[in-house]
């Protein structure tokens, strides 16, 4: 197990480690987490017509969320969003 110094109080850390342990400093290892989900501004056709289908086949929102890779908030929206239109 590797040991560096923490960049706020130079005390020898893990490489391994989340934060430092002396001070809580968050370690410059740790890579930030992607979402594999797009942004919402990307609806296509298709996918609000998956939605419409799947919505009215009574398909639980956070199924749908997942179905179409979308957030459950944005899924929410454009529900109420295409049942407006409709």
């Amino acid at each position: 197990m590797p040991l560096e110094p923490c960049y706020e109080c130079n005390k020898e850390i893990s490489t391994l480690a989340r934060s430092c342990p002396n001070c809580g400093a968050p370690s410059k290892n740790i890579k930030k987490k992607t979402s594999s989900i797009p942004p919402t501004s990307e609806w296509t056709a298709e996918d609000d017509k998956k939605l419409l289908s799947l919505y009215k086949k009574r398909v639980p929102e956070f199924a749908l969320a997942k179905i179409l890779k979308k957030r459950l908030p944005a899924v929410r929206e454009r529900i109420i969003l295409l049942m407006k239109k409709n």
